[in-house]
């Protein structure tokens, strides 16, 4: 036999050596939702390793993956008028922020806030809404000569 000098190597797996595509994968998969866990069992790797050498895919690439396709959407709203992508993209409640201030503009004055009633005695349900607004249902119109308040309704 011939002598091989054996190249060593250390214990346990090869380190794990992400790729273009894997980054795409981990991006496309953190930007739909998926659980980081479900992301690297996916992978074949575990969640310590997907966080070791995916950090950026698992947050701004998940971002970016996500504005795609909300640009997407807009874009099928908006030029190819599709109700159900302009719905879609108008589901979710953007987070808007303030203006930044012009340096030098004046401050407007923060609107007062409507102070909370202190305390609320009951809350109305449906049926006693209505048979509320039943007693006042006919002031104002034609019918309230009619409809005298304290009277039995005919049945």
């Amino acid at each position: 036999m011939p002598n091989k000098s054996p190249v060593k190597r250390g214990r346990g797996r090869p380190e794990h050596k992400p790729t273009k595509a894997s980054r795409r994968t981990v991006s496309i998969g953190a930007g739909g939702g998926m659980r980081h866990e479900d992301i690297a069992l996916a992978l074949g790797i575990n969640r310590d390793t997907l966080v070791k050498h995916y950090a950026l895919e698992l947050s701004t690439g998940a971002a970016m993956r996500r504005l795609e396709v909300l640009q997407a959407q807009y874009r099928a709203a908006l030029r190819k008028g599709s109700t159900s992508a302009a719905k879609a993209y108008l589901a979710t409640e953007p987070e808007l922020a303030a203006p930044p201030v012009q340096p030098g503009a004046p401050v407007a004055a923060a609107a007062p806030v409507a102070p909370e009633p202190a305390t609320i005695a009951k809350t109305v349900g449906k049926k006693e809404q209505q048979a509320a607004d039943a007693v006042t249902a006919g002031q104002g119109t034609e019918w309230e000569s009619l409809l005298k308040p304290g009277t039995t309704p005919v049945q």
